[in-house]
């Protein structure tokens, strides 16, 4: 028996039930999309790049840099030396191989209902600047939605047609017109930070080659016998096994650690920036020497 001076302690009541809501219109876009990959074999590479020296650049530098940008320009660098990586097949099976590099990255946007996810694709990222791609991705977060996320948004009603949105994906995933404006790379974002070494395994989808950004990390990394801490980041690179092979995927991923390493595309930044010297006048020709005339000696009269 309690005593009076005790005091009952006051628990928290909770209300147990369930809610039921709707699926997002976006996620049926996603499962949508999620089906029509599932056609594809996924080979996956796991790799790290050395991004010390382009986070210096981008830290000195009075421009504006996204690193979701240098990314994408350096994996469209690399995927236009190897174009097997991001060919697809059509309708007839035939493979299908672009001469431009067009690369889609999911970006946040502020819409009535809220945030939500939508693709903006980069026109010939391979030949991109960095700042304009950068400039590119920060302006897309006030814009709509186009293609099919824009004619889900204007009928909702489509998303619920059983097979439909499977159809539709499956038509963009085969038909080569519609390639050429939705791209052939898709660039994604994790969004984890400080939280160690993680990399990201995305499932396959539309697009033939997938680069999944994880987290960056600090590493030891020693360099003429001095020991220093570099930035480490984490890259999950999916393939499609039924066209790429794993000589052509190892040598795409050798050449992209390069590209991102070295920090190429930061690097054409800089030097189309750099006012160009004029060119130095070539020295004027010396005059040619005149010949010498000579007076002809009289003859003597006779």
């Amino acid at each position: 028996m309690r005593s009076e001076g005790t005091t009952t302690a006051k628990t928290a009541t909770r209300i147990r039930g369930v809610e039921i809501h709707p699926l997002p219109a976006d996620r049926r876009l996603a499962i949508g999309a999620a089906r029509t990959g599932h056609r594809r074999t996924p080979l996956h590479y796991l790799v790290t790049a050395d991004v010390t020296t382009a986070r210096r650049i981008m830290a000195m530098s009075p421009d504006t840099f996204s690193l979701t940008a240098f990314i994408a320009v350096s994996v469209a660098r690399a995927a236009a030396e190897h174009p097997t990586v991001h060919a697809y097949r059509d309708w007839r099976g035939r493979l299908v191989t672009h001469h431009h590099v067009d690369v889609m990255v999911p970006v946040q946007t502020q819409t009535e209902p809220g945030h939500r996810i939508v693709p903006h694709v980069v026109t010939d990222a391979d030949l991109g600047d960095v700042v304009e791609v950068s400039t590119q991705l920060l302006s897309t977060n006030d814009s709509p939605a186009y293609g099919i996320e824009r004619l889900c948004d204007r009928l909702p009603g489509l998303t619920r047609v059983p097979g439909l949105l499977r159809a539709m994906y499956t038509v963009q995933d085969r038909s080569v017109r519609l390639r050429q404006r939705t791209g052939t790379v898709a660039v994604t974002t994790t969004g984890m930070r400080n939280v160690g070494e993680t990399f990201g395994i995305a499932m396959p989808a539309l697009m033939p080659l997938q680069v999944t950004v994880g987290s960056v990390c600090s590493a030891p990394h020693r360099t003429s016998n001095i020991i220093e801490q570099h930035e480490i980041l984490n890259l999950t690179l999916t393939f499609d096994h039924y066209v790429v092979e794993e000589t052509e995927a190892a040598a795409f991923a050798t050449r992209l650690c390069d590209t991102i390493e070295h920090a190429e595309a930061l690097q054409a930044h800089i030097a189309k920036k750099r006012p160009s010297q004029p060119p130095v006048p070539a020295p004027a020709p010396e005059p040619a020497p005149e010949p010498e005339t000579t007076s002809p000696t009289p003859r003597p009269a006779r």
